[in-house]
C-alpha cells in the first residue's frame, strides 16, 4: 500500500499524543498542541471541539503507524510474518509513547460512548490492511481455509484490544512488546492450522 502524505488532522492527533506522553494529558494545553503541530487554532477546532475530544483519536495514531510500516515492510514476508512484524511495532510504539492511563481511558470511553467506536470501526486502514494480509495468506494456502479473512481478522484485532486491555489494566507491569511476541505466534499458529 502506498504511504499517504501526512494530513494536518494526523499532524494535530501525533503533536497531541507525544505532548500527552511527555507532560501529561492535564498539563498539555490546547496552545502547546497548537505549536506543536504548527497549525492554527481556527484550523485546530476545525477538526477538534476541544482537548477532550482528542482522546477518542488514539485509532488515527495508530492507523499513521501502520500506513508508516507500508512504507517499509518487506513485502516478500510470508502473512505470518507480517503480522508478527506490524504487531511488534505498533506495540513498542504503544509502550514507548502512548500514556497508559489515557490508552485505559480510552478504552473505558469505548465501553460506554454512545458516539463511533473508533478501535473498532472497520473502515481504518489498520482494518483494511490486516484483512488484506490475511486474504493473502487464505489465497496462498498459508493460512487454512476453515475461517474467512473477516473472522480472522476479528480474532487477531480481539487478540490485539485484549493484550492492550490487559498492559493497561496491570499499569503496565509487564512489557507489551515482550509480552506479545511470545504470544501472538500461538494465535497466528491456529490460523495456520484452522481456527
Amino acid at each position: 500500500m502506498p504511504r499517504k502524505r501526512q494530513s494536518t488532522k494526523s499532524r494535530i492527533v501525533k503533536a497531541a499524543w507525544n505532548l500527552f506522553f511527555k507532560n501529561g494529558y492535564d498539563k498539555t494545553t490546547i496552545e502547546d498542541i497548537i505549536a506543536a503541530s504548527k497549525t492554527s487554532k481556527g484550523t485546530f477546532y476545525h477538526y477538534f471541539k476541544g482537548k477532550e475530544s482528542l482522546l477518542n483519536s488514539l485509532s488515527y495514531l495508530f492507523d499513521e503507524k501502520y500506513e508508516e510500516l507500508a512504507g517499509v515492510i518487506n513485502p516478500e514476508l510470508s502473512a505470518y510474518d507480517k503480522l508478527l512484524f506490524l504487531n511488534h511495532e505498533l506495540f513498542y510504539m504503544i509502550e514507548t509513547s502512548v500514556d497508559i492511563s489515557l490508552l485505559a481511558f480510552l478504552y473505558s470511553s469505548q465501553l460506554t460512548t454512545k458516539d463511533k467506536k473508533s478501535l473498532s470501526d472497520h473502515k481504518r486502514y489498520y482494518f483494511k490492511w490486516i484483512t488484506e494480509i490475511i486474504s493473502q495468506g487464505l489465497d496462498s494456502g498459508e493460512f487454512a481455509n476453515t475461517s474467512s479473512a473477516e473472522e480472522l481478522m476479528n480474532i487477531y484485532a480481539m487478540y490485539e484490544r485484549a493484550l492492550l486491555y490487559d498492559w493497561a489494566l496491570f499499569k503496565g507491569k509487564f512489557s507489551l512488546t515482550e509480552y506479545s511476541d511470545k504470544l501472538l505466534p500461538h494465535v497466528l499458529d491456529t490460523f495456520v492450522e484452522g481456527v
